[in-house]
């Protein structure tokens, strides 16, 4: 009975930590950039690239980014990147140019392309 008890405890906490999450959130745990899939394209990976470093990761192997889902990158430098957007066959989805400053950015992915940008949630509209 006590296991059950400490399970039960460790499900509570993991549920009030993740309160603040979208359900389908990987990548880095407190991101400067999120990239949220709001469409029915399945993401094979996903670049950004600024003047000062460059990022991708590829999610066909492990689990691609479907509807719903996000995946965050933090990034060094502030100011202007390139967010690139893949399907799972490598063809481009989606690309757009994004400001980085103090505030965590959303950038997501909609149907037929569009990339909307802004410092919201865009899984709480």
């Amino acid at each position: 009975m006590r296991r059950v008890g400490g399970i039960a405890a460790v499900l509570l906490l993991a549920g009030a930590v993740c309160s603040g999450c979208s359900a389908g959130a990987s990548g880095t745990e407190d991101p400067d950039l999120v990239v949220y899939n709001d469409s029915t394209a399945i993401l094979g990976s996903i670049s950004v690239s600024g003047e000062g470093e460059s990022q991708s990761v590829s999610l066909a192997d492990g689990h691609p980014l479907e509807r719903g889902e996000s995946y965050g990158f933090e990034v060094d430098d502030l100011g202007p990147v390139w967010v690139e957007l893949w399907d799972l066959d490598g063809n481009q989805v989606g690309r757009r140019r994004v400001n980085l400053g103090e505030a965590r950015v959303y950038v997501t992915l909609e149907e037929h392309s569009r990339m909307t940008v802004g410092t919201a949630e865009p899984w709480r509209n």
